[in-house]
């Protein structure tokens, strides 16, 4: 038993090194937004990096990759290594819509859901020296004046362009739609009074002070409760933004659970709460496994809408 007991420990310390060499993670993560900076996608990963950062003791390192409303972001996440080292933070229509309005270089299978962290109702907001100063204004000079307003959504096929067309549709009015390539751009054209409308968060609400017509939601909202919903003005459209975090399909099993960890410890702490406290958002987690199944749900959802519009690819 002598003899034996310094050979497991020399076959201990011959197998330590390894296990820790093969540890993950072992270098910074690269997490790509798949909007550009400054918007309330793009300021919520950099909140969930910086809290993921100190549960896996490795930097996130924040890479925009904006453009065709989201979709070279989620492509860039969809086509990366699924070693860990590269993982996105995605507003969902990326993958709930545009792969239904157009070819793109990914599907909801090519990807690893690993958690959602928030979702926030829809906001059809105006700037607060706009001549409409509620909803059932801006509805009549619709019903007035047929074409002659415009508003801006993060591009087509987001979800603010699907509340948008929900609104429109249950309010029988004619508005154009004038999609961006993120917030940024848009509310510079909607603060410099280039479009009449944009549909959004409560985040670009506050920071910007705009005035908020109404929300695509269930029930008025703790942050804004004198904004009624489209429900009790006689539109039944709710519409949400969801964000979360996914990586290549095919992620490492040592990787994806460890990173569906830290996406959930990351979204529970209390830094992750002040920060979309901030931007008048609110955590919401789940993980992998029901991220995927809402996404699911929605892209359902999403395909009789754009069937109705006529927005589905040929």
């Amino acid at each position: 038993m002598a003899k034996i007991l310094p050979l497991l420990a020399i076959a201990a310390a011959a197998v330590h090194p390894q296990a820790q060499a093969d540890a993950y993670p072992r270098q910074p993560i690269n997490l790509i937004v798949n909007f550009p900076p400054g918007g309330a996608t793009d300021l919520t990963a950099r909140a969930l990096g910086q809290a993921m950062t100190e549960s896996l003791k490795q930097p996130v390192i924040i890479e925009n990759r904006a453009g065709a409303g989201g979709a070279i972001g989620i492509g860039a996440i969809s086509s990366a290594r699924p070693d860990g080292y590269h993982v996105g933070f995605v507003s969902v229509a990326g993958l709930t819509t545009l792969p239904q309005m157009r070819r793109v270089p990914y599907s909801m299978e090519t990807v690893t859901y690993l958690c959602r962290a928030y979702d926030a109702p829809v906001f059809m907001l105006v700037t607060q020296d706009s001549k409409f100063k509620s909803a059932q204004e801006l509805v009549a000079y619709a019903k007035g004046n047929p074409g002659r307003l415009n508003y801006a959504t993060v591009g087509p096929g987001s979800l603010p362009h699907l509340a948008a067309l929900d609104f429109a549709a249950a309010a029988k009015i004619d508005i154009s739609h004038i999609p961006y390539q993120g917030e940024a751009p848009a509310i510079t054209d909607l603060l410099g009074g280039h479009v009449d409308l944009y549909f959004g968060t409560n985040a670009v609400a506050t920071a910007h002070n705009l005035r908020r017509l109404a929300v695509a939601a269930e029930a008025r909202q703790d942050d804004a409760p004198d904004t009624p919903t489209l429900a009790e003005l006689g539109y039944p459209v709710r519409r949400s933004i969801g964000g979360g975090l996914i990586a290549p399909a095919g992620l490492d099993s040592q990787a994806e659970q460890a990173l569906g960890q830290a996406c959930k410890t990351a979204v529970l702490s209390q830094g992750f709460k002040q920060a979309l406290g901030s931007l008048k958002l609110v955590p919401a987690y789940l993980d992998g496994a029901a991220f995927k199944r809402e996404l699911q749900a929605e892209a359902g959802g999403n395909r009789k809408l754009l069937e109705r519009e006529g927005l589905l690819a040929k």
